[in-house]
């Protein structure tokens, strides 16, 4: 009884099978007071080398590991040969030791830049030899050509594609329950939505404020060196109001609301289906969006135009500690020019809108991705990057088709 091992990828697979290769001629029984191991004899045939493999090739017998020593010693010490024929018509009996052996031959002398060849080699030997596959060849830079550089394009747009396709129906369930909810046959508790409002809401407002704070500040000083050339200092009150209410202050809450809590969806969801809660749900007839989706993402709608006024706020305070420290403006002059520049509220309901389209594509992308997840801890984690990704992704595009569409019907 014998062990065979087939290649499949980069792997072994063991199989015990009872084989014996012969060869056209039957093999002679050992003389007495032979011994018994691993032989291979070697030949030099013009620009080639002979080697012949012979004797008993199994597991346990160490084969591998002495041929190989030997084998070494064989290619450094003939170097100025072109190829190597292998043959085994004094082999009594093999296994998938030969198979290893034979394989490293082959890749070491394409390393090396020669030929190997198994003509000599049994039938049964060259079928499982060629299961192995050869040694991929080292990409070069010559491989990476237009038709490469094309195909990868199209691979990327394919895949946004149907990221996008998938959203879009993702969003047509989501909305189908949400209209449930208001005729009363909805399973989402209530319980659920406050605790996703907290988590939302509450829980992020130390990151929020940081954030604000710092942006309001940075266009402050940014914005003061500039103006300063031209004795409108003043104005800067103007730009950092204007830029937090219009822009700034939903844009950088979506974009740490998807770092911080859509990616928590993703990975929340993600781990609910590889430990096998959702299929649960669905089996004792509870829907997921009704039950897991919709508490989050309304949440999260809710929760988004609230952090965004609390981020203007903050986002104009930073503003004022510029002028009022390094300006040597007061705070009542500060404030009437800020009042000044936001005399239309307009400017602000223009944020608050774009806060809540941008709280529904991150509630949406990171349920989305955590359903859509496999059963296994890496696909987990490439849910949960792709989530944020695409999250920040989509609300830099939504942001500038908001920005042109205000631009286009006049109301800036």
């Amino acid at each position: 009884m014998l062990v065979l091992a087939l290649y499949s990828g980069d792997q072994w697979v063991v199989m015990n099978h009872q084989i014996r290769e012969m060869s056209d001629k039957e093999t002679p029984l050992k003389k007495q007071g032979e011994s018994d191991g691993v032989w291979m004899t070697f030949r030099r045939d013009g620009d080639e080398g002979h080697c012949v493999i012979k004797g008993e090739w199994t597991v346990g017998g160490g084969a591998v590991r002495s041929a190989s020593l030997e084998w070494s010693g064989i290619l450094s010490s003939n170097l100025d040969l072109r190829a190597f024929r292998f043959s085994a018509s004094e082999i009594e009996s093999w296994d998938s030791s030969l198979i290893v052996f034979l394989d490293l031959c082959r890749r070491e002398l394409a390393d090396s830049g020669k030929g190997f060849d198994p003509a000599g080699l049994p039938a049964g030997i060259l079928k499982l030899l060629g299961m192995c596959g050869s040694k991929r060849p080292k990409k070069t830079g010559s491989d990476f050509s237009l038709e490469a550089g094309i195909e990868f394009f199209e691979t990327g747009l394919g895949r946004f594609r149907e990221t996008i396709l998938g959203l879009a129906c993702f969003w047509a369930e989501w909305l189908s329950a949400f209209l449930l909810l208001f005729i009363g046959r909805s399973g989402m508790r209530l319980r659920d939505l406050i605790m996703a409002c907290r988590t939302c809401g509450a829980s992020a407002l130390p990151i929020v404020t940081l954030i604000s704070f710092l942006t309001g500040l940075t266009m402050a000083f940014v914005g003061s060196v500039q103006l300063e050339k031209f004795n409108a200092k003043i104005y800067i009150a103007d730009l950092v109001s204007l830029a937090m209410v219009r822009e700034m202050g939903a844009l950088m809450v979506a974009i740490v609301m998807a770092g911080r809590t859509g990616a928590a969806f993703a990975a929340e969801l993600g781990s609910m289906k590889l430990n096998e809660e959702i299929d649960s749900l669905r089996t004792f007839g509870i829907s997921p969006m009704q039950f897991l989706v919709l508490p989050r993402t309304l949440g999260l709608l809710l929760m988004t135009p609230l952090l965004t006024l609390y981020a203007d706020v903050v986002g104009i305070l930073g503003g004022l500690t510029v002028g009022t420290q390094v300006m040597d403006f007061s705070v009542l002059h500060y404030y009437d020019q800020t009042q000044s520049a936001l005399r239309g509220m307009w400017e602000v309901y223009s944020g608050l809108i774009k806060s809540l389209a941008f709280g529904l594509i991150i509630g949406l992308v990171g349920c989305y991705k955590g359903l859509g997840s496999g059963k296994d801890s890496a696909s987990l984690g490439r849910a949960v990057t792709s989530s944020v990704v695409t999250s920040v992704t989509l609300i830099v595009v939504v942001d500038a088709l908001f920005e042109i569409t205000f631009s286009f019907l006049d109301l800036r």
